[in-house]
């Protein structure tokens, strides 16, 4: 009898050995580096679980076992203390040492200042988001474009054009076309501040009118001095029920920026200012807040016409002869710049 009891337990001890070599071989095998590259990054979501992460990181090959990371998870207590963002990793790290770097915070990178000009359109202002911080232009576009988003972000125009506001960002990497356009859009509301609002109804103007109007401003004016000059040409015009011959909209009706021909002022649009009377449908850029403010606050002047000046500025005129002559000053000064 004792010959039996102690051939069961050695029998019993030699099956706990070999449980535990199994055991111990396969957290030795389950713990080892994938392999998987010298560097790779893990994105982490709020609030995924471990098996969340564990499935993860075994389908980007960076790990050998998800189950073995969910056991080392709850036998370290990791559970519920992994950290969202974006880890940056190596590839000959163990699993112990991945789950033990995931509870800690990732240095967040550095957010990108992005710079947007006034007096951009909807699709410019898209490409240099995407140029600079890599936000997606085409759905920034679509988005902008869209007359559902205008009227849930509280804008009464059929899209987003003119409210973007022009300023510079510090953006977050990952940031969505969504969150910059709200980003925008807010900026622009506390811009256009309550001050403003009572000045455009005082002038029995909509705030989409002080919009529309300022885009043409900053669109033809060649330094700030220019903009309430600018402005004051348009008020005038249209209070005497002449057309506002702004060329920028001609522009914008044949979506390209270059040079306007004779030709071109007969395009069949509602935003061509030389057939059409009054302010366009809508703005035609994103105006900031100086241009704005010269639509609200015309100067005081009799000016009836402007031309460019060749030099980056407008000359300004009363009357039509005044106009004519320095029309053909400024087609003289461009005919000799070209033969230079």
């Amino acid at each position: 009898m004792t010959g039996f009891i102690q051939k069961c337990l050695f029998g019993a001890a030699f099956v706990m050995f070999g449980a535990v070599v199994l055991f111990t071989g396969w957290v030795y095998r389950g713990n080892l580096p994938s392999g998987f590259s010298d560097s790779y990054t893990i994105e982490i979501k709020h609030g995924m679980s471990a098996g969340e992460i564990a499935d993860s990181l075994k389908a980007k090959g960076a790990i050998r076992s998800a189950f073995f990371f969910k056991v080392i998870a709850e036998l370290r207590g990791y559970s519920g203390r992994f950290k969202s963002g974006a880890h940056k990793l190596d590839g000959s790290m163990t699993t112990d040492e991945i789950a033990r770097i995931l509870m800690q915070n990732p240095p967040a990178p550095p957010d990108i200042k992005v710079t947007v000009i006034e007096g951009l359109t909807i699709r410019e202002t898209a490409s240099a988001l995407q140029k600079t911080a890599d936000i997606d232009s085409a759905e920034f576009v679509d988005l902008a474009s869209d007359n559902n988003v205008a009227k849930k972000l509280g804008i009464d125009n059929v899209s987003l054009e003119g409210y973007l506001y022009p300023d510079t960002y510090y953006v977050r990497v990952g940031t969505t076309p969504m969150e910059m356009i709200k980003r925008m859009t807010d900026h622009f509301f506390v811009v256009f501040d309550d001050s403003l609002k009572l000045r455009a109804k005082n002038m029995d103007m909509s705030v989409n009118d002080v919009v529309t109007l300022a885009s043409l401003i900053v669109s033809e004016a060649g330094n700030d001095e220019e903009r309430p000059l600018v402005s004051q040409v348009f008020h005038r015009r249209m209070k005497l029920g002449r057309p506002l011959e702004a060329n920028p909209t001609i522009q914008y009706a044949l979506g390209v920026r270059r040079r306007v021909l004779d030709e071109d002022l007969t395009v069949d649009s509602p935003y061509n200012t030389y057939i059409n009377k009054g302010l366009p449908p809508g703005p035609i850029a994103n105006p900031g807040k100086k241009s704005l403010i010269a639509a609200l606050f015309p100067a005081e002047s009799s000016y009836l016409y402007f031309v460019a000046d060749g030099k980056g500025g407008n000359i300004f005129s009363r009357t039509l002869a005044e106009h004519n002559r320095a029309v053909r000053l400024y087609k003289r000064q461009r005919r000799q710049s070209s033969m230079h």
